[in-house]
Order: C-alpha cells, then sequence, then structure tokens
C-alpha cells in the first residue's frame, strides 16, 4: 500500500462547537476556546484552518458549528480573509456524529465521493512536516473505503484521553494498523497498563473516510440519525434541518461508529499534540520558571511553586501559592487547585444556571467593525465604550426600545440619525430616539472612541434592526 496523496482532493471539516466551559473565565458559551488566542495572535480556530492550506485549499475546508456561535465564527473566517470556507451551522448541539453526518450531507454538492479529513478546531499540534504525512498516509487508505483514526503514542498513563488498541500492521513499514478496539478514559492503574502493554494510543479525534463510506456506516450503526438526515437529501433547506435536527441522537463518531465497525484503521503519529482540554494542559505547553510556575501577563509574585498565574488586563499579586490556577480576567476571576480543573466545567454549569451573564460572555464583544465593552448597567440603562476602527462602519439600524446617547471622546465620527448625516468632533454628543435609523462611522484614519449610554425599558443586545450591512450580518443579529 502506497503512502502518497490520495487520487483525488481532500475536503477538510473542522468541528468547532463548544461550549467554553473548560477554560472558562477566559473562554465563555458565546466566545468558545476554539476562538482563543492561547498561542500567540492566530485563534486556535485559525492555527487549525493554517495548518491545513499546504494540502486543502480554502474552498474544501469547512467549519461545523452551532448556529448560536455563526457571529464569533464568521468574524474568525472574515479577520483572515477565508469567507470562500463554508460555514455550516447546526441548530442546536447534537455531538461529533451528527455533525459529521450534517457535512456529508452538505457535501453532496461536492463531485463524486471526496475523501473527508475531520479535524476538531481546538486542538495543537507542534509539528507540520508529520501531520501532513499522516493525512497523506490516511487519505490512501480511506479511498480504500477504511474509517481511519490518528494515534497519538501515549507518554504518560493519561486518565483523560480515550485510548485505541492496534491490532496487526496493515503494511510493511507499520503506518498504518487494524483498529482492535477503542476504549474510554480509563482510570490510572489501566492507563498504566496500556502503557507496559504496548500498541495502545491515544484518540487523537482526527479522522478521515470517504463521504460514502461514512454515509454507510451511519446507516448501519445508526439508523435513526441516518434517517433524519437523509430526509435533508436532495436539497439541503435550513428550515428542514431546524425541525429534524433536534430530534437526532447525541452520541460521538467514536461510540456511535468507531467502536462498532470493523473496518477501522489506526494511524500512529507523533506530531507534538495537545488537546488543550484543559488548564492543567495549557500548563505543559510552556516551560515553567525556577519555582514551577507558568506566568502569563501582569503578575507579580512572591513565593508561589507550581502554579499557572494568568492574567489579562490587571495587575495580580500573588504570595505563597502551591499547586493552583489562577485566571484572572475583567470581569471574573477561576482560583482552583490544579487536581480540580475538570470541576471547571460544573463551575461554569452552575453560574448559567443562575443565569450569569459571565458564563455566556466577556465584558468586550468583538465585531467586525472594532468592539464594544460593557461598563455598567443597571435597570432601565446600560453604559458602553465603542471603538471603530478607521475605514469601518457599524450597520444602519434602529431599536425598538432604547434610546442612545453618544458622546465622542476621541476621533471624528460619521453619524447618520434619520435623514441627517453630520461629523461628530471629539467633546460633542448626539441622541438617537427609538425607532430611528441610525449609523456610527469612522472615516478617519485613526481609531473612533465614543461612550454610549442606553436607556429604555429594554437594553439587550437582541433589541435591533439591521437595515444594511457592510458585512455578513442579518437583521435579527446582534450589531
Amino acid at each position: 500500500m502506497s503512502s502518497n496523496q490520495a487520487k483525488n482532493p481532500l475536503f477538510a471539516v473542522i468541528l468547532a462547537g463548544g461550549s467554553g466551559t473548560r477554560f472558562w473565565p477566559l473562554s465563555r458559551s458565546q466566545y468558545p476556546k476554539q476562538v482563543l488566542r492561547l498561542l500567540g495572535s492566530d485563534s486556535m480556530l485559525q492555527a487549525t484552518i493554517a495548518r491545513l492550506l499546504p494540502r486543502i485549499p480554502l474552498a474544501r475546508l469547512a467549519v461545523v458549528t452551532n448556529a448560536s456561535q455563526e457571529e464569533v465564527i464568521r468574524l474568525e473566517l472574515y479577520q483572515k480573509g477565508w469567507e470562500e470556507i463554508h460555514l455550516w451551522l447546526e441548530p442546536v448541539g447534537r455531538n461529533t456524529a451528527a455533525a459529521v453526518g450534517l457535512a456529508a450531507v452538505r457535501l453532496l454538492a461536492q463531485e463524486g465521493d471526496p475523501v473527508m479529513a475531520v479535524f476538531p478546531a481546538d486542538h495543537y499540534i507542534r509539528d507540520l512536516d508529520r501531520l501532513l504525512q499522516a493525512l497523506d498516509i490516511g487519505a490512501a487508505w480511506a479511498e480504500q473505503g477504511y474509517l481511519v483514526t490518528f494515534g497519538l503514542l501515549p507518554s504518560r498513563p493519561e486518565t483523560g484521553y480515550g485510548y485505541i488498541k492496534a491490532a496487526e500492521p496493515l503494511d510493511s513499514a507499520g503506518l498504518a494498523y487494524k483498529c482492535a478496539k477503542f476504549m474510554e478514559k480509563p482510570d490510572l492503574a489501566t492507563a498504566a497498563s496500556f502503557l507496559a502493554e504496548g500498541n495502545y494510543y491515544w484518540n487523537s479525534g482526527i479522522f478521515m473516510f470517504r463521504r460514502d463510506i461514512i454515509l454507510a456506516a451511519l446507516a448501519r450503526h445508526l439508523p435513526e440519525l441516518s434517517q433524519g438526515l437523509k430526509s435533508l437529501k436532495p436539497d439541503y433547506h435550513p428550515e428542514a434541518l431546524a425541525e429534524i435536527y433536534p430530534g437526532l441522537p447525541s452520541i460521538s463518531l467514536d461510540h456511535g461508529i468507531l467502536e462498532r465497525a470493523d473496518n477501522v484503521v489506526v494511524v500512529p503519529v507523533d506530531m507534538g499534540w495537545s488537546d488543550l482540554g484543559t488548564w492543567g494542559a495549557f500548563l505543559e505547553l510552556f516551560p515553567p520558571d525556577e519555582s514551577g510556575n507558568v506566568v502569563q501577563g501582569r503578575i507579580l509574585d512572591r513565593g508561589s511553586r507550581d502554579c499557572l498565574l494568568y492574567a489579562q488586563d490587571r495587575l495580580v499579586g500573588t504570595i505563597g501559592l502551591n499547586n493552583l490556577i489562577v485566571v484572572d480576567t475583567p470581569d471574573a476571576t477561576l482560583i482552583c487547585h490544579r487536581e480540580q480543573v475538570q470541576e471547571v466545567k460544573d463551575l461554569v454549569a452552575a453560574l448559567d444556571r443562575q443565569n450569569c451573564i459571565e458564563a455566556r460572555q466577556h465584558a468586550t464583544v468583538q465585531r467586525p467593525w472594532g468592539h464594544y465593552t460593557v461598563m455598567d448597567v443597571g435597570l432601565g440603562y446600560k453604559v458602553k465604550q465603542i471603538e471603530v476602527l478607521p475605514g469601518k462602519r457599524l450597520s444602519l439600524q434602529m431599536h425598538r426600545h432604547r434610546a442612545e446617547h453618544w458622546v465622542v471622546v476621541q476621533g471624528e465620527a460619521q453619524v447618520t440619525i434619520g435623514q441627517e448625516v453630520r461629523k461628530v468632533l471629539a467633546n460633542e454628543s448626539v441622541f438617537v430616539p427609538p425607532m430611528t435609523a441610525h449609523r456610527l462611522e469612522n472615516q478617519s484614519a485613526e481609531p473612533l472612541r465614543i461612550i454610549e449610554v442606553q436607556t429604555g425599558p429594554y437594553v439587550e443586545e437582541d433589541d435591533i434592526l439591521r437595515l444594511a450591512d457592510d458585512f455578513w450580518r442579518v437583521s435579527d443579529k446582534n450589531k
């Protein structure tokens, strides 16, 4: 069996439906892990896409995400000029088997049955060359009708990952093996026995298969899911998806297909991989200082050991801490023991039950035209600082329930209010009544900053009717 590239071009599907719980308070449900910039200037999603571009062009890339995260994912693609990438939306999250099945259905428009490579959007991979070599090997086996998964040689008895046991090799070079079985996350003793026995790999969550092969596997092993997706053919209609999708079984691709199928192949690869599943995994990617601490941001520490100390804007002082995670953001702070990072998701669930906005979004919200920061909010009012980038403008919009007062504090604004269009300079202000079309624009080469005071009986972000927009937004989306 040759390990050359697949005969047909690959099509990559990137799963980007994270819930934003494990990296709280840096991640939120509307700002999940895949859009965090943990390791550089690119987000996890952007880095995942960039790794694939040497093999797969933009037009053969798709991102599958939850409809509630459409705005933030489109912004990630827009920032890189990657609007050519397909964005396929799930009305609700139904786990990875449904997401992959939806992608296979959406690929009906493609000619033939392309090999689909499926990637999580939020993994770290250090060795690009080894990743691309593994993709070439996996694609060749996928073309032969196998369901291909990628296994990572375990470096420790890890209890946070699933495992794959390899059987006999399928080639003389040992580049691919029949899969004997999948194992759930084991306890420590079981994980240690896997390492001692050998032929066990961590499950990377990266898969490859032909479109027709995965659809056949869904029909065989998950008939209810398959039937629901088949009802979307031959034409795809978002309205039909919204009706069908919530009733589909919620099950992972591993549980639903790979643990049951008899045509699974594992390709071992050592590519410097981490799933960055918790703040504990983040610790492994940075060299500690002489006290075992990983320090990021404005931290002043005295005598702490074996800690992660992470600060965004504010100065954080720490003294004599041991084995703790400290993460400070402008509106929320996490402090927990390193051995309890898996419980962060439970903390976020409690915040969500209490309807705390800190579970959903940050005080500062990015937009394609710039960003805004909520400075204060109370009964009948909200105060924001808005920054509009040079040459950008907000949508032409109106609000049903609120009025807005704008004070320019830096730059020069062009303001549309009803039929009037005029310049507003620093130290000047304007008033926007409810149900009045208005627009804020920065035509200068410098950032425009204003203070916006919203007043009225309802000041939430969904009180907006968008009349015209320079970007992708429609009238029922936030500004």
